[in-house]
C-alpha cells in the first residue's frame, strides 16, 4: 500500500507541495549505528547526495532551456511580439550543493563568503546572432505581461488578451513548459493528483531534500560536531552557535569603500573555515546527508522513479525541438 506524507512549503517556484503519493512501505525502526569515526573529506565532490539524481543536471538544464526559449518565441510570435526576455536555468548551485554551509580555507582567505560558483553553469539559450531592438517602456510592459501571464504580472499591467488572442495564466513561459510536459510521466502529489509543471516536480524534490536536512540537523553526531565548531569559534573570538549564524553576521558587516569584503568578514570566514576543518564539518555533514537522503529515496522510490522518467522524457523532447531548429 502506498503511504501519504504531508510535506511543508517549498523554497523555489510557485507551488507548495503538501503531500506526495507513491512511496514504499512504512520505514522500519532505526537501528543504532556504530560510533566508528566518520572519514575526513576535503571537497564537495566527495559527497554523494542521492537526491541530486532527481534534479536536472546542468547539461539537461541547457537542453531544456534552449528548447523552451524557442517554444516561448513561437508563442510570442502569435501575438506579434518579439521574445526579448531570456529564459534562465531555475536550478541554482545552492539547490545542487549537498552541504551549502561548507567553506574551504582557501576560499575563506581569498573571498570570505563570496566565492564564485565552482559548479557548471548553464549556457545561455539566446541565439548569439539575435540582436533585438530596444523596446519602449510601454512595449516592455506588454512583452513582459504576455511572457509571464496574468498570474505573474502586477495587476495593473496584467493582460487577459492581446491582439485578439487570450493571455494564459502563466503566459508564454508557462506554455513552453506545458508543451514539454505534455504526454510525459507525471509524479503524483496532494494524495493522487498529477503534477502539472516542471516547477512542481522541482519543488517536490526540494521538499524531500529539506526533510532529509532536518534529519541531519537533528542527528546527535551533527549536533555534537556543531557544538565543537561553536567552541572553536568562541576561542577565535567569534561567538556564533552555527555556521549559518557566522554567515549572517559576516553579511551584516559593512564592505570597504571599493565594495569588496570587509576585513571583519574575512576574519569570520577564516575562523569558520578553520573550525570546520578541525571538527570535520564536511565529512560529518556529507556522511549524514548521504544516509538520510538514501532513506528518503527508498521511502519514495516510486515517486522518484517517476520524477527521473519525467526529466528524461522532457530532455528527449527538447533535443528533438533543438535539432529541428538547428
Amino acid at each position: 500500500m502506498r503511504k501519504l506524507v504531508r510535506i511543508g512549503m517549498a523554497t523555489v517556484g510557485f507551488f507548495s507541495c503538501a503531500a506526495i503519493y507513491g512511496c514504499s512501505a512504512p520505514e522500519k525502526p532505526q537501528e543504532p549505528e556504530s560510533h566508528r569515526e566518520i572519514a575526513r573529506i576535503s571537497s564537495l565532490s566527495e559527497v554523494h547526495a542521492p537526491l541530486n539524481r532527481y534534479f536536472q543536471t546542468a547539461q539537461e538544464d541547457s537542453i531544456i532551456v534552449k528548447a523552451r526559449s524557442r517554444l516561448a518565441g513561437q508563442c510570442m510570435k502569435r501575438y506579434g511580439l518579439p521574445r526579448q526576455t531570456e529564459l534562465t536555468d531555475p536550478v541554482t548551485d545552492m539547490i545542487r550543493n549537498p552541504v551549502p554551509l561548507h567553506l574551504s580555507e582557501r576560499d575563506a582567505v581569498r573571498y570570505g563568503y563570496r566565492a564564485p560558483s565552482t559548479m557548471v553553469s548553464t549556457p545561455s539559450a539566446t541565439d548569439g546572432n539575435s540582436k533585438p531592438r530596444a523596446l519602449t517602456a510601454s512595449e516592455r510592459r506588454t512583452v513582459d505581461a504576455v511572457m509571464n501571464g496574468w498570474a505573474n504580472t502586477p495587476r495593473k499591467q496584467a493582460l487577459r488578451s492581446y491582439q485578439g488572442h487570450p493571455v494564459s495564466r502563466t503566459g508564454c513561459i508557462g506554455e513552453s513548459d506545458a508543451r514539454l510536459m505534455a504526454h510525459t510521466t507525471r509524479p503524483r502529489i496532494n494524495g493522487d493528483q498529477e503534477v502539472t509543471s516542471s516547477t512542481e516536480i522541482m519543488n517536490l524534490v526540494l521538499n524531500l531534500k529539506s526533510r532529509a536536512a532536518e534529519k541531519v540537523e537533528g542527528d546527535p553526531r551533527y549536533r555534537a560536531m556543531v557544538s565543537s565548531w561553536a567552541s572553536c569559534m568562541r576561542k577565535s573570538g567569534h561567538p556564533y552557535d552555527t555556521p549559518s549564524d557566522a554567515r549572517t553576521a559576516a553579511s551584516e558587516t559593512a564592505p570597504t569603500a571599493s565594495g569588496t569584503l570587509s576585513e571583519q568578514e574575512r576574519k569570520i570566514a577564516r575562523s569558520d573555515a578553520s573550525c570546520q576543518q578541525k571538527v570535520n564539518y564536511l565529512g560529518v555533514t556529507g556522511h549524514l546527508v548521504e544516509r538520510y537522503q538514501e532513506k528518503i529515496v527508498e521511502e519514495y522510490r516510486d515517486t522518484m522513479a517517476d520524477v527521473r522518467k519525467n526529466i528524461d522524457q522532457r530532455v528527449a523532447k527538447a533535443k528533438k525541438i533543438n535539432e529541428r531548429a538547428a
